[in-house]
């Protein structure tokens, strides 16, 4: 029964143990349950809060100490600083406090935080043109991720490598892995980064021309936003798609309501990123509405605030369209140098997208010049950049991929299906058996439990009745039933336990209440009682703990004092002052008995001094000296305390 019972638990454990393996992995289940947790997610879902106050919050709520001895602290740490950074305006201080959580993670040895880290510089370095970096760190965090059942950084992962493509004019590569990402999301349709992705996968279709399909993605994304929210970074950016989209498609005097709207969210968020997007956005309006002046002065605003942050992607986009507005503007000197800049930005980034309209400016002004040779030159590399783009192998599978991958999938299903139903009647009679055996096994189990149950609760209800046993056994042979003093079988084990060699002196008294028998004859026996008892109180409260206070028997009382040889001696005067204390205390309390307050003494004998080991032998003959100095304190009158060595020095004296 044993055995069974134990493989049962066994079994239950690796059940256990395997659903703790598989189950998803999340920081913010663990964040949840600290005490501040719900704070903490707070902190980091609110993207909207003022730098300052979120900056302030943050120390509140996380302690360096906690940084430094827990990895889902630090995560948090670093994750809420990275976003205040750039809603500051700072993107090297965002980028810092990554390169520290990445430290953090290595510090805690957790594959979860590196990886969370690695994602956060993937998409620093996309920023700044760093692509090929880029695409490093990111296959490596969504490895860790993987690796640690962290499925939603996965999934961010893929989100941060299609924008790596993106940027790349790998448009196939990149839709493939933002259609990845966003079948994870979507197990969760509230999650913020749904609308983030839709609305990325409708760039890919601006790049491409697919103006219908592009409006149809990004409007999923605002609709998204309206019915389960969003940050100020994502309501710009779906608002400045729809105002490109709304400019390609010839209806400019529509999008500058969406371009406001982008501009007001950019400016709350903080994030420089998104104003740059807003600027570039700009820039395309007025060029499209022929504000080529406006053009000239966004654009050199947006070149000299991205050359001074490194970020050349922007750099170069805007200088491209500077130009632009400078032929427009018969500025054409001015838009060759300009021209010439932005040519060098994009061989050092590696990006060709925008070279066909580099080069269609290039042909505008040598056109200008009257160079009509270098313009046509120029015109028919713009015309092979632009065909490149769109009809090289991947352009043409890109517009059909995302019925190529639902296609993928529905196939994948029929196959499974297929499968199945080959081995569906071998899995039914599977699950029978082993349905069989687990209520088998629970039925056994829910017997020796009860069992077992039963069978202690039996144990420990007998033991409980044996120690109530031992304790009234105990009671009625070692204290005195009316005082609850110890009694003479007590002090006699007491003595006896006295082991030779020990260095400890004794010494006996007897104690006996003064006319007692009077009590008894004038007020009755419970009066005498309850004397008695309240006697043997006041002794107690008058004696220290290591001193031993027993009743003898009817109104007599025993008490040990006891103290160790390796302290100074006890004079005879000391003695007798010590039995003083408690006789004065006795004589000084009036004892309340009934209705009664009398006002007793007592007579105390005190026996000679002696070692321990010695008085388990002698201490009848102890007592026998203490009884007979009683009888001198009687003598003398009663209410007094009288010592046998001082009886016999006087008895020698004379």
């Amino acid at each position: 029964m044993d055995k069974i019972i134990s493989f049962i638990f066994l079994l239950v454990i690796s059940i256990n143990c395997h659903a703790a393996n598989t189950a998803e992995f999340s920081p913010f289940d663990t964040i949840q349950d600290f005490p501040n947790g719900e704070q903490i997610i707070q902190l980091l879902d609110d993207k909207n809060i003022v730098a300052a106050r979120k900056r302030e919050r943050l120390h509140q709520l996380i302690s360096q100490q906690q940084i430094e001895t827990s990895a889902f602290y630090s995560f948090a740490y670093y994750r809420i600083l990275h976003d205040i950074e750039l809603s500051n305006s700072s993107p090297q201080l965002a980028e810092q406090a990554i390169v520290d959580l990445l430290e953090a993670g290595k510090y805690h040895q957790q594959d979860w935080l590196i990886a969370e880290a690695q994602m956060w510089l993937a998409t620093f370095a996309a920023r700044e043109g760093h692509y090929k970096d880029g695409l490093t760190l990111v296959e490596d965090s969504i490895t860790l991720s993987k690796k640690a059942n962290f499925v939603h950084l996965t999934a961010r992962g893929y989100n941060t490598k299609a924008a790596l493509y993106f940027f790349q004019d790998q448009y196939y590569f990149a839709l493939e892995y933002y259609l990845k990402a966003l079948d994870i999301f979507m197990a969760h349709p509230e999650d913020p980064y749904v609308s983030k992705v839709l609305s990325n996968v409708s760039l890919i279709y601006l790049e491409i021309e697919e103006w219908d399909k592009a409006w149809e993605s990004n409007a999923n994304a605002l609709s998204h936003v309206e019915q389960h929210g969003g940050d100020y970074e994502q309501i710009s950016a779906f608002n400045n798609n729809a105002a490109f989209i709304l400019e390609r498609l010839g209806r400019v005097d529509e999008s500058k309501p969406y371009l406001i709207a982008a501009q007001k969210s950019a400016d709350k968020s903080g994030e420089l990123r998104v104003q740059f997007n807003v600027m570039t956005a700009w820039l395309h309006y007025y060029l499209s509405s022929e504000q080529y002046q406006n053009a000239t002065a966004e654009a050199s605003e947006c070149i000299t605030r991205s050359s001074e942050l490194a970020y050349r992607v922007i750099e170069a986009d805007c200088s491209r369209m500077l130009a632009k507005a400078q032929i427009k503007l018969d500025e054409i000197d001015t838009a060759l140098e300009t021209l010439n800049k932005t040519k060098l930005l994009y061989e050092q980034i590696g990006t060709q997208a925008s070279h066909a309209d580099m080069f269609n400016n290039y042909a505008l002004a040598y056109e200008a010049l009257g160079e009509f040779k270098i313009a046509l030159e120029y015109q028919r590399k713009a015309n092979e950049a632009e065909k490149a783009l769109l009809f090289d192998k991947r352009g043409k599978m890109l517009l059909n991929l995302s019925e190529t991958y639902k296609e993928k999938y529905r196939l994948q299903e029929v196959a499974l299906l297929t499968a199945e139903n080959d081995a569906h009647e071998a899995r039914l009679a599977e699950q029978d058996i082993r349905e069989k055996f687990l209520c088998f096994f629970i039925l056994v189990a829910i017997i020796s439990i009860s069992l077992l149950i039963k069978k202690r609760y039996w144990l420990e209800n007998d033991n409980k009745n044996l120690q109530s046993s031992n304790l009234e056994l105990y009671k009625q042979s070692n204290i005195d039933t009316l005082t609850g003093l110890y009694n003479r079988r007590y002090f006699l084990d007491f003595l006896a336990q006295q082991s030779a060699g020990q260095s400890t002196q004794m010494c006996l008294a007897i104690i006996d209440v003064d006319h007692f028998k009077a009590v008894n004859d004038n007020y009755g026996h419970d009066i005498g009682d309850e004397v008695l008892v309240q006697v043997g109180s006041i002794i107690q409260k008058n004696i220290r703990e290591q001193d031993l206070l027993v009743r003898w028997g009817g109104e007599e009382f025993v008490l040990s004092l006891s103290w160790p040889t390796s302290a100074a001696p006890v004079s005879l005067a000391e003695l007798q002052n010590r039995f003083e204390r408690v006789r004065q205390a006795i004589a000084d309390a009036p004892i309340v008995a009934g209705k009664q307050s009398l006002n007793l003494t007592v007579s105390i004998g005190v026996g000679k001094r002696l070692n321990a080991s010695l008085l388990k032998d002698c201490w009848q003959e102890v007592l026998e000296g203490a009884d007979k100095a009683l009888y001198r304190a009687k003598a003398q009158g009663r209410d007094k305390v009288v010592l046998v060595e001082q009886v016999d020095h006087a008895g020698r004296a004379s």
